[in-house]
Order: structure tokens, then sequence, then C-alpha cells
């Protein structure tokens, strides 16, 4: 078959498991992860890339930073990821640390249909799933 699609010669994942609706997506991998890693990164998530479509992610606790004050860092990369770090209110996010994994998989007897999967290592379920929501809503995938 020389008509094959980008996307057939990328290996992920089966999704097992529960679906979110708002994390089906037919956009490309490349470009999701792409995008969620831009996101995480703006929300101040520490991400370590396991393989091209699976992310190991660490929100640190709040106060786990330094002072706050903006540190000198002439290079653009990594300036925001310890200052910036995003907090929900109180009610909404004890602001605990939380590791967490975000997998893009393909959904089974579904060609170019996949799913962001965001999964808890450890952390706090409330402050989990104020990274859980955020991410969702600010990675758009379903629109």
């Amino acid at each position: 078959m020389t008509s094959a699609s980008s996307a057939d010669q990328i290996t992920l994942d089966t999704h097992r498991g529960a679906i979110d609706q708002t994390t089906i997506t037919t956009q490309p991998p490349v470009k999701v992860m792409s995008k969620v890693e831009r996101i995480l990164r703006d929300m101040g998530v520490e991400v370590q890339e396991e393989s091209q479509f699976r992310f190991r992610c660490v929100r640190p606790k709040r106060g786990a930073e330094d002072d706050g004050e903006p540190t000198s860092n002439d290079g653009r990369e990594d300036v925001c990821t310890t200052n910036c770090t995003l907090y929900g209110s109180a009610a909404d996010d004890p602001a605990d640390e939380v590791r967490f994994t975000v997998e893009l998989t393909k959904l089974a007897g579904l060609s170019d249909t996949y799913s962001l999967d965001i999964r808890r290592l450890k952390g706090n379920l409330k402050s989990y799933k104020y990274i859980y929501d955020t991410l969702r809503e600010k990675a758009e995938l379903n629109r």
C-alpha cells in the first residue's frame, strides 16, 4: 500500500478503560502531543518525554519552588516552570504535588481517532482533578 497515511506508520498503544469524550480527537498525533506539551509547560508542569506519545509529568507542590522571585535565565526555555506554576483556588486544588502521565492512544476499531489519556500516579485527587480539567479545557481536542 503506497497510500498509507502518516498516522498508520505511528505506533500508539490501544486505549483501555473508560472514555472521556472531551479527550477524543482526530487531529494528527504529532500535532496533539506538541500542543499538549506546550500547555503543560505553560501550566508550570515538569514534563519528561518517555516516548513520542507519552509524557511523565510532575506539578510541584505550592511553595516547593524557590521564593517565587524571578530567576535570571538568559535562555527562553523553561523560564516559567518553577515560578509560574498554575494552581486552582483553595477549594478546588489543595496545591499538592501531583505525578501523572499523559499518553495519546488509538481507539480500537476507529481509524485516525485517538484518546488523550491522563492518569494520576501519585498525589492528591483534588489537585489531580484540577490539572486534568484544566488540561482538557486548554487542549480543546474535540473542537
